[in-house]
């Protein structure tokens, strides 16, 4: 009886044992499978956030946007992987700002053992500059080596830890980072068109001549944190105190990119084109990862967007046709059709049901291909200067009554484009837009990106794409440059070096006019529009409206893809549910030497730094890329 009973708690003892170790096994696999995730970057968010949770769907779905492959990934559990074996080379990890400050030190230690090995990593700003208790380290923070930057050093500065500072770099930088001119400035125009003082404009910094610039007067200062003047460590940016911005630091095998910006704060606050231009360049730079470009065939596209205030538009647009401007491309025209402007019965406005003359030049515009959308509220300054958060009782009947009033000039269709009355969108008008199927709609948030799907701090507009609008310092508009008293050849040249920027970085970008400013300016945006349409001659530029830009991201949105490895090439693996048609990656030459179709239909030309691959048709694609010995 005795052995009996000893027997059975041995069996029970076994039975727990092997349980214990089919769970490590498990997390054991699990953990290197996540940690393995082959090609994608791995965003290290805290232990026990959701994947969904906000501050993770914000890095989410900028790669999403900028078409590279990233996926969120608990920190303990990336650690495991290491620890069970994951390829360290492999690694390429962002650790974020603003939600995941607290890490402990096996874990500092174990990014920093990764990238000697040869990973790579993007730490940015405050991001595990705390332990797991909170406290800052003794002297500077644990990753200064690691990132060739000594920062967060709390026992000396205390509390004036960081400056608010403005931003400096070159402007080859800032194309490669997604900026485009004008938002950017040189120390000449900053002085025009900015508040920044004349003796940091005065301040030579070689090789950091450009200041950003936002859509406004005020010079644009950024939370910065204090840092030493690094010798080893390349720099991207800086202030205008010398304290590094952005830098690339190459330790043992690998590298360490560090950005002293909030990036995740900023893009809550309308400012996202520096989380998706430093994850891009990180995406292609360092880890020169392929990219499914967010342009149709991946060609560089022009959305020209035409906002008609009142009732005199219409004879501005009128000279423009017979300049031709609108004889190229599909462009997005919005109307304003309410019989007045400033105060209800000025009598100043479209008066759109009751002017033939501007139901004919509608006409004429659809003809002609264009998209007709709502510019607002009826009466363009009235709302513009007097809707808000708090008075959708009031001011929402305007846009009904406007959207009513284009729809019947639209051949009855609702129209899908939408822009806001001197940029103005309370928070329910993002409501009105998504009850009346609006697709796209114009913006002064993320100045100068392309289309995005736009964050109000934890808050994303799903249902339609943004177009932020590309400004030159506090100037957007033809007007706004008359206003600040912008010679023509100056405005003229902004908008030129816009095209060039378009064609290289094959991506969408929004201008918009209104029409009496395009004719004080003619010579400027149609020297513009020329150049744009030399550009798509050589088939590396196209106009195309919001609507159709709308059309085709939300389409990319449904491209699933991956990397995976075989032997000496990687396979890319891409699927739609309906068509790739107009997909388009680029394959970075500096990683593969050679890219072949494996299965689909697919072109691929070779251009000075990638391959370009562009899908003529079909549901599936499989290229074979062959890695550089």
């Amino acid at each position: 009886m005795n052995k009996l009973l000893r027997w059975k708690k041995w069996l029970a003892a076994t039975a727990v044992v092997l349980c214990l170790l089919a769970v490590i096994g498990w997390h054991q696999s699990r953990s290197l499978q996540a940690s393995q995730h082959y090609a994608t970057i791995s965003l290290l968010i805290p232990d026990g956030m959701p994947a969904h949770a906000p501050q993770v769907q914000i890095w989410s779905e900028a790669a999403r946007e900028r078409g590279l492959l990233l996926k969120p990934l608990a920190i303990s559990e990336w650690m495991r992987g290491i620890h069970y074996g994951a390829p360290a080379a492999q690694q390429a990890v962002i650790l974020p700002d603003t939600f995941h400050r607290n890490i402990s030190d096996a874990a500092v230690q174990t990014l920093i053992d990764v990238v000697q090995a040869g990973g790579q990593a993007m730490v940015v700003q405050d991001g595990g500059m705390l332990d797991e208790r909170g406290y800052y380290s003794k002297g500077t923070s644990r990753l200064s080596q690691m990132l060739g930057v000594r920062y967060g050093d709390y026992d000396t500065y205390k509390d004036q830890l960081s400056d608010y500072e403005e931003i400096r770099g070159a402007p080859t930088t800032m194309e490669l980072l997604g900026i485009p001119p004008g938002r950017y400035l040189d120390a000449k125009a900053a002085a025009k068109l900015t508040a920044i003082d004349p003796e940091e404009l005065a301040v030579d910094q070689p090789g950091f001549p450009s200041f950003i610039a936002g859509y406004t007067k005020d010079s644009q200062r950024f939370t910065v944190l204090k840092t030493d003047r690094p010798q080893g460590a390349r720099i991207l940016l800086q202030s205008s105190n010398g304290d590094v911005v952005a830098s690339v630091n190459h330790w043992g095998k690998g590298q360490a990119m560090f950005i002293n910006l909030p990036l995740t704060y900023l893009l809550q606050r309308t400012d996202g084109i520096f989380l998706h231009g430093f994850l891009a360049y990180f995406a292609q730079q360092l880890v020169q990862q392929p990219q499914l470009l967010a342009s149709p065939d991946g060609i560089g596209a022009l959305v020209l967007n035409w906002h008609n205030d009142d009732g005199r538009a219409i004879g501005f647009l009128h000279e423009l046709q017979e300049a031709g401007i609108f004889d190229h491309g599909h462009q997005s025209l919005h109307f304003t059709a309410g019989p007045d402007v400033n105060q209800p019965g000025d009598g100043l406005g479209m008066d759109l049901d009751y002017n033939e003359d501007a139901q004919k030049m509608i006409q004429m515009l659809l003809s002609q291909g264009h998209s007709i959308g709502n510019h607002g509220g009826w009466i363009h300054n009235y709302f513009g200067n007097n809707a808000s958060d708090d008075n959708a009782d009031d001011f929402m009947p305007f846009l009904d009554l406007n959207n009513a009033s284009v729809t019947k000039a639209n051949h009855g269709l609702q129209p899908k484009e939408y822009s806001a009355p001197n940029g103005n969108t309370p928070l329910w008008t993002y409501d009105w837009m998504a009850e009346h199927g609006v697709q796209s709609f114009y913006t002064v948030a993320n100045v100068g990106m392309p289309p995005t799907r736009l964050w109000l701090g934890t808050r994303q507009v799903q249902q339609s794409w943004a177009f932020p609008v590309l400004t030159y310092g506090q100037v957007a508009s033809a007007e706004e440059a008359s206003f600040q008293k912008i010679p023509v050849a100056e405005f003229g040249q902004w908008l030129q070096q816009v095209a060039g920027f378009i064609e290289h970085t094959r991506s969408i970008r929004l201008s918009y006019f209104h029409p009496i400013g395009a004719v004080e300016y003619l010579p400027a945006v149609k020297a513009y529009i020329d150049s744009v349409q030399a550009c798509a001659d050589r088939k590396q530029c196209q106009f195309i409206s919001m609507g159709e830009a709308a059309d085709f991201l939300s389409r990319r949105n449904q491209v699933q893809w991956s990397i995976a490895a075989e032997g000496d090439n990687d396979l890319l693996s891409a699927s739609h549910p309906q068509s790739l048609a107009a997909m388009a990656w680029t394959v970075p030459k500096t990683k593969y030497a050679a890219v072949r179709v494996r299965a689909g239909q697919a072109q691929v030309q070779a251009t000075d730094s990638a391959w370009l691959v562009r899908v003529q048709d079909g549901q599936e694609l499989s290229l074979e890329m062959r890695r550089q010995k």
